[in-house]
C-alpha cells in the first residue's frame, strides 16, 4: 500500500484513540470498492466494531457489492460523526469528525463469530429489542452473511469541532 497522503490541514489529523471513538460512534459507513470495469462503487452500510475489525451484514444473493468483495477484497471505508453545518464570522463551513480506512474485506465463516457480529449489530442499533434477537437470528440466519473489514490504515480528521 502506498504511503498515506499528508493531510491538507495537518493540525486536523486525530490520533488512533480518537479514530477508534469515531468508528465506535458512527451511525453508518460508506464502503467503497472498484468493480470489474474499474468504476468506483460506494454503498452506505450499518456496521459495528468488534476488536479492530468492522462487521456488517448482507443478504446471500449476489449483487454489485458482494461481486466486488469476492473479486477484489480491497476496500475503503468512510465514517463521519459530529456533522454540523455552521456559519463562522464570514463563511459557511461544517464541523465534523471523520475516519477513512483502507483494508480488506472477508466473509465471516465461523458460525460463532457470525452470531456474535449479528447480536452486536442488533444491540448497537436497537438495544431495546434485546429479547427478540434470538428469534430474529433463528429466522434470518439462512439468508444472511456477515463480512468483516480488517484495516491496514486508519486515519481520522476533525474540523472545527466543539471543545
Amino acid at each position: 500500500m502506498a504511503a498515506p497522503y499528508q493531510m491538507q490541514i495537518a493540525e486536523r489529523e486525530l490520533d488512533r484513540d480518537e479514530a477508534r471513538k469515531i468508528l465506535d460512534a458512527g451511525e453508518y459507513c460508506v464502503v467503497s470498492t472498484v468493480d470489474a470495469d474499474g468504476c468506483p462503487y460506494g454503498v452506505p452500510l450499518s456496521y459495528v466494531m468488534m476488536g479492530d475489525a468492522m462487521y456488517f451484514h448482507t443478504g446471500k444473493r449476489p449483487g454489485h457489492k458482494i461481486d466486488d468483495f469476492e473479486r477484489d477484497a480491497r476496500i475503503s471505508v468512510a465514517v463521519a460523526t459530529e456533522v454540523e453545518p455552521c456559519y463562522e464570522e464570514t463563511f459557511f463551513t461544517t464541523r465534523f469528525a471523520s475516519v477513512i480506512a483502507q483494508g480488506r474485506i472477508r466473509r465471516v465463516e465461523d458460525p460463532v463469530e457470525v452470531k456474535q457480529a449479528l447480536v452486536a449489530l442488533c444491540m448497537k442499533y436497537l438495544p431495546q429489542f434485546k429479547a427478540e434477537i434470538g428469534g430474529a437470528l433463528e429466522r434470518e440466519l439462512d439468508v444472511t452473511e456477515v463480512w468483516a473489514a480488517d484495516f491496514d490504515e486508519v486515519r481520522a480528521k476533525g474540523g472545527r469541532r466543539k471543545a
